[in-house]
């Protein structure tokens, strides 16, 4: 059996990324199989998992191949390994910007990447995760939000991200067709928490008294440590999971023990 999370929002800028990252590196360090796939045209996961331009299939290829029903390569070609990080994935290169023309042209358009992951990948890996694009009403994330089992929602401890969480979780029941959307969500994490703050303190508190243990009980705190570990200069630091004192790196661990439910 697989897991397959998407990790979404629609305002950008909220950690999402970074929490696939290091999510992933998580449960790898739980010693889980992990594939990411990015699904983000800027490639920001791609290139922080150390994937530059090989010749190789990436994410757009693999989509077009689904939908064309005309197969160029072999499932495994578009799967990279990152030796630090110790997980697998699949990368976004530019041709993914053009891709919803392709998507669009499909009989069952929400359901391209369903069709691939639970046809080629699921149950070779413990868990899949989903770095989505930022638009909600985007063809890729539609098709992310129904092939996953769990929604995770990185949300920055500000007011226009907490604003945000309506319309993420009105277009996941839609897709899930139910009311009751509890049983698909793996949770709302608070990233880049600044407990010196009021508004920090303000979103937290709002988020509990709306969505109660739906809400990770560990934020992820803003240091500086973080954006150093994903600056588009650096792009190989690597996660915060598996470096030593890192604060950011522990509430990070601490999450992926919750979803897998490994917490103590």
């Amino acid at each position: 059996m697989s897991n397959i999370i998407a990790v979404s929002l629609e305002k950008g800028g909220v950690g999402k990324t970074t929490t696939v990252l290091n999510i992933g590196a998580g449960f790898t360090k739980l010693g889980y199989h992990v594939l990411l796939v990015d699904l983000d045209q800027q490639g920001h996961l791609s290139r922080w998992l150390g994937w530059q331009e090989d010749g190789k299939p990436a994410i757009s290829e693999l989509i077009y191949q689904e939908v064309s029903k005309i197969k160029t390569a072999e499932y495994q070609q578009f799967v990279r390994h990152s030796e630090r990080e110790n997980l697998d994935y699949i990368p976004a290169n530019k041709m993914l910007g053009g891709i919803y023309a392709i998507l669009g042209a499909d009989g069952e358009s929400n359901t391209v990447l369903r069709r691939i992951f639970h046809q080629e990948f699921f149950g070779a890996y413990d868990y899949i995760i989903f770095d989505c694009p930022t638009a909600v009403d985007n063809l890729l994330v539609s098709n992310a939000l129904q092939c996953s089992d769990k929604l995770l929602i990185p949300v920055q401890a500000e007011k226009f991200a907490y604003d945000g969480i309506p319309l993420m979780l009105q277009r996941y029941m839609a897709i899930k067709q139910t009311n009751d959307i509890r049983p698909f969500l793996a949770g709302m994490l608070i990233t880049m928490y600044n407990s010196r703050t009021t508004m920090s303190k303000e979103v937290r508190e709002a988020l509990i008294e709306s969505y109660g243990e739906l809400v990770f009980p560990e934020p992820i705190p803003m240091l500086q440590e973080a954006r150093n570990s994903t600056n588009d200069e650096s792009p190989l630091c690597g996660s915060l999971v598996g470096r030593k004192n890192s604060r950011v790196g522990q509430a990070y661990l601490a999450a992926a023990m919750r979803i897998a439910g490994e917490a103590k």
